[in-house]
C-alpha cells in the first residue's frame, strides 16, 4: 500500500476530493487505514504539480471523514509469493483481503 494523502473534500454526490503530491492512474482501488475498500480513481483535476485525486465511493465498505487518510492497492501476492502489480475490481480485492485474513 502505498499513501494517496488525506480527504480534502467530500462532495453532495459522494465522492472524495484528495490533494496528492503526484497523479495517479485511473481505476486504482483505494483504501482507509483498516484495509476497507473506500472507492477507485475516476478523475484527476487541479493544477499539474498539486492535483485533486477524484474518487468515487459508490461501492465503499466503510464511511471516512475529512482529514482521513487514504492509500492505494497497488501490490497483490500472486500464486508463487511474487509481488505483481494490479489494478482490481471490487470483487478481486475483497477476494485478496479475505485470503489475507486466513494466513
Amino acid at each position: 500500500m502505498k499513501k494517496l494523502g488525506k480527504i480534502a473534500v467530500i462532495t453532495i454526490k459522494g465522492n472524495l476530493l484528495v490533494r496528492a503530491a503526484k497523479p495517479k492512474q485511473f481505476n486504482m482501488p483505494v483504501v482507509n487505514e483498516q484495509i476497507k475498500y473506500v472507492g477507485k480513481i475516476v478523475d484527476i483535476i487541479g493544477p499539474a504539480d498539486n492535483p485533486y485525486i477524484v474518487i468515487n465511493t459508490k461501492n465503499a465498505e466503510t464511511k471516512v471523514k475529512i482529514g482521513e487518510q487514504l492509500y492505494l492497492m497497488e501490490e497483490q501476492v500472486n500464486k508463487n509469493n511474487e509481488k505483481a502489480k494490479i489494478h482490481p475490481t471490487k470483487k478481486e480485492f475483497m477476494k485478496y483481503k479475505s485470503s489475507k485474513k486466513k494466513r
